[in-house]
């Protein structure tokens, strides 16, 4: 079997261990690990595992790699939009001015 490569930067993990612990938060989905990790931070900061077996350290790599893709996406999103725009306003001006 292939070992799988993680989509992000961590230290706490690698190979099929990580892996596990990716695909395990991904199941759980973005905004349950987030409340999970928040709560884990503020009831026992002492503790080493956030949920299940994962460590803090790693569910916070998790968190930030989904929040620069989803910054990333903002930021092409806003690009697209102002392109259009800016190509809507010069079509709109050339128009008036061959009236």
């Amino acid at each position: 079997m292939k070992p799988h490569k993680l989509p992000f930067e961590n230290r706490w993990s690698n190979g099929e261990h990580g892996w596990q612990w990716h695909c395990e938060l991904e199941r759980l989905g973005l905004m349950n690990v987030r409340a999970m990790f928040a709560d884990h931070e503020t009831r026992h900061p002492g503790k080493r595992a956030v949920i299940f077996d994962i460590p803090g350290g790693f569910v916070r790599d998790w968190l930030a790699f989904h929040d620069r893709r989803t910054a990333r996406q903002q930021f092409l999103w806003r690009a697209i939009v102002i392109g259009l725009t800016l190509v809507t306003a010069v079509g709109t001006v050339l128009n008036l001015l061959r009236l």
